[in-house]
Parts: C-alpha cells; sequence; structure tokens
C-alpha cells in the first residue's frame, strides 16, 4: 500500500546524522567526489535492501493476509514494537556534545564508503515502509517503480544537500551549517516524535488485525 509506505518513508528519512556527514564530506577539498561515493554506497545498500526485503516478503507469502492470515498483523506488530523500543533508546541517548572545530584531516574515498554503508543501514521505519508497500497488488514494474521512489525519500538527507552544493555552494554550506545548528538542538526529539507515531500506528494496527 503505497499511501501508507510513503509517509513511513519521510519519517525514515530524517536522519540529522547523514545531513552532518554530508556537510562535512561538501567541505572536504574534492567534496563533490567523495559525497558522491557516499551517497552512491548508501544507495546500494538502501536499494538492495529494498528488493531483497520485497522478494522475501512476496516469495513467502507473508504480506498475502489470503495465504497467513495472521502474517501481516503479526509483522505490523512486531515491527511497530521494534521501532517503539527504537524511539526508547533514541529519547534515553545523551545528547552529543557539538564539536567547535571541523576534523582537520582529508577523508579518503574509502571513508565516504564505509560511511555510505554505516548509515544506509535500514531503519525499522524503512523496513515498515517496505512491509507496507509489499501489502499492495502491483505487478512488478511498477513494484520496481515504488521500491525506487521509496529509497530515493529515504536518501532525500543526503541527496539534497548535494544537489543544492552543485547549484550553489557558498549558500549550501551556510544553509547546511545553520540546519546542522538547528537539529543539534531539536533533532533527536523530532526523531523520538517521528519514531513514537509510526511505531504506535503500526503496533495498534496489528493488534486490530489480531483481534
Amino acid at each position: 500500500m503505497l499511501w501508507e509506505a510513503i509517509p513511513t518513508a519521510f519519517v525514515a528519512a530524517f536522519s540529522p546524522t547523514t545531513l552532518v556527514t554530508v556537510a562535512w564530506l561538501l567541505s572536504r577539498e574534492r567534496g563533490e567526489r567523495l559525497s558522491f561515493a557516499f551517497l552512491a554506497t548508501a544507495a546500494s545498500v538502501t536499494l538492495a535492501v529494498g528488493f531483497l526485503t520485497m522478494v522475501f516478503l512476496t516469495g513467502t507469502g507473508l504480506s498475502d493476509q489470503t495465504l497467513h492470515p495472521s502474517a501481516p498483523p503479526v509483522l505490523d506488530l512486531v515491527l511497530g514494537l521494534l521501532t517503539l523500543v527504537f524511539a526508547f533508546f533514541l529519547a534515553r541517548r545523551p545528547p552529543k556534545e557539538t564539536v567547535a572545530k571541523p576534523h582537520r584531516h582529508q577523508p579518503r574515498m574509502i571513508t565516504a564508503v564505509i560511511l555510505g554503508l554505516a548509515l544506509g543501514t535500514p531503519s525499522p521505519m524503512y523496513i515498515l515502509s517496505l512491509h507496507s508497500l509489499s501489502q499492495g497488488e502491483s505487478g512488478n514494474v511498477v513494484r520496481v517503480l515504488e521500491v525506487l521512489l521509496l529509497a530515493a525519500i529515504v536518501l532525500l538527507m543526503a541527496e539534497v544537500p548535494i544537489v543544492t552544493y552543485l547549484i550553489a555552494p557558498e549558500r549550501t554550506r551556510a544553509a547546511l551549517g545553520d540546519a546542522n545548528d538547528w537539529l543539534s538542538r531539536n533533532g533527536r526529539r523530532l526523531g523520538v516524535i517521528g519514531a513514537t507515531v509510526v511505531g504506535g500506528y503500526f503496533a495498534v494496527k496489528g493488534v486490530v488485525g489480531l483481534v
């Protein structure tokens, strides 16, 4: 169900750490190449997880309530509870101290790739959006396009600053600095709210489906 998957993907896209990472890469020498390597790696992980998850859910029939009546609501409940646990630990995590001076060393390409692998690791919200998508009745070609759409949404906090940097580098640097300052104060609260809303929605949906 694309209408349910898209809002969940937008919540999954909220990642202040990704924005900070992209801002740091863009501030280095060869920043464009480093940020593209980061984005390409993160996108590869996100897409691989997306397609493998869809193949697993549709191949096993776990997303089909006619074949396995209790499976979809159980998945809703389990993934919803996992998202609520994620929100709980995010709320309990102590805030990080703001670093006054940026790192001076020049990152290598392998650094950008490793960061892309780490930050491309799927969150519970992304898995939930794929689970919602698998419950639709789209054909194979449309399903591929839907997974591509969700992946593009999930990576917005990397894509938007990279694209705007290519258009207006100086303005993007200033905007990224302001955005990172604001997110350092408010980002965790917004992340907790988003994860709680999504997790609560799917947990309740799962309970209702099992009753």
